[in-house]
């Protein structure tokens, strides 16, 4: 949902976290439920495998049809900002805003 690299000419502008957005606490829900699943992967060291990266890989598609199902706009570029649904909603009326 924050995550934007933005490039000129083929470089990072904003490779460090004072200009690079990331969740803080007012930005995750304040009730979260937890549940460990046992599962082996079989090509990592002892079976091991990363603890949180899988996890993400369904977010995005799923924020990106809430919001078709709400607004009825297709967003196809992170992040999902509220700027970024005004623009969508206003070019599908055929009023697109000013860059």
């Amino acid at each position: 949902m924050f995550e934007k690299m933005h490039l000129d000419g083929g470089q990072v502008t904003n490779a460090s976290l004072a200009d690079y957005k990331i969740p803080g606490i007012w930005d995750v829900p304040a009730v979260m439920m937890n549940e460990a699943i046992d599962a082996f992967q079989h090509n990592g060291p002892f079976g091991a495998k990363g603890a949180g990266e899988s996890a993400t890989l369904c977010l995005s598609p799923a924020v990106a049809n809430a919001i078709d199902d709400a607004v009825g706009v297709r967003l196809m570029e992170l992040p999902f900002t509220p700027e970024a649904v005004l623009r969508a909603l206003r070019d599908k009326q055929g009023r697109p805003l000013e860059a």
